[in-house]
């Protein structure tokens, strides 16, 4: 296990303080003075799954980003036990930095099941798409720019997660045919065989470039002078379970931006064209 996802895994194992109250890490080397979106999704979806029994997994996350939090200081996440039923339980978390609240989540959870599939169409392009192992690491990526795409304490960290960028304004590509952003991610190393875990992973690596794509357009990065763009709220659907051991794919792409917000999109499919998530952000972006 590499020292990236030992600590991605640290950052997903908020610590329980009090019943149904658990505190996680601060983030670092966000790049911006804000936490990163991620970590607020990760460690509360990871709180809130701790409070359901373990026949119940996570289908869906709607989330609202309150305030930028603070890097480097612990966030305490509180869980409300809205609903148990027979099938489904809904959970509320807030999460707080010095008794303010930062970011507040509810999620639903729901015992598997088998039912009736509608076949989702999977990119057109899917069977030309590189080998993740034939493109450069992040790092590598990153490292083969002068000057950075972005900021260097976050496009230089330690990532839990390998991530080899297909299509990119950064990469020889560039954008995809949408105007977004295209990946194929897994665990940095061996991850723990835990389902929950991986779930917390996917909710924590959803926030990492799907700002992102609103800027495309405009020619800009988050790290760009003059540039101003922070999460609003987020939106995740678990289709079905995950196991970031193996390379999943990533295309997102911006869908609309009005009134100084704007709303991107993404999905996530598994090596063998299954739709595994679906997520959506909106997005508050200023440009000079």
């Amino acid at each position: 296990m590499t020292q990236g996802l030992t600590n991605l895994i640290n950052i997903l194992n908020p610590r329980l303080i009090a019943p149904d109250k658990f505190r996680g890490q601060g983030s670092s080397n966000d790049g911006a003075p804000g936490t990163y979106g991620g970590h607020f999704l990760g460690q509360a979806t990871a709180a809130a799954l701790a409070t359901v029994s373990d026949d119940r997994a996570v289908h869906s996350i709607h989330a609202y980003f309150l305030r930028g939090g603070t890097p480097g200081e612990p966030i305490d996440y509180e869980v409300e036990r809205v609903r148990d039923g027979g099938a489904f339980s809904v959970r509320k978390v807030n999460a707080s930095q010095n008794g303010r609240t930062a970011f507040e989540l509810t999620a639903s959870f729901t015992v598997p099941s088998d039912g009736k599939e509608i076949p989702t169409e999977s990119p057109c392009d899917f069977a030309e798409l590189p080998e993740p192992e034939s493109l450069p690491t992040y790092r590598e990526l990153m490292e083969s720019h002068d000057p950075i795409p972005l900021p260097e304490d976050w496009a230089m960290r330690d990532y839990g997660l390998d991530m080899r960028v297909v299509n990119a304004p950064w990469t020889a590509n560039g954008p995809s045919a949408a105007g977004g952003i295209r990946i194929w991610i897994k665990a940095n190393g061996r991850a723990p065989d835990d389902p929950r875990l991986h779930a917390a992973m996917l909710a924590y690596q959803s926030d990492e470039s799907l700002a992102d794509n609103l800027l495309i357009p405009f020619g800009v990065t988050w790290g760009s002078q003059g540039v101003f763009s922070v999460s609003l709220d987020h939106a995740m659907w678990f289709h079905r379970p995950i196991d970031l051991n193996q390379w999943h794919f990533v295309e997102q792409w911006p869908i609309t931006a009005t009134h100084s917000r704007g709303v991107a999109t993404g999905r996530v499919w598994s090596r063998d064209k299954k739709l595994v998530a679906s997520f959506t952000q909106e997005v508050l972006m200023y440009i000079d």
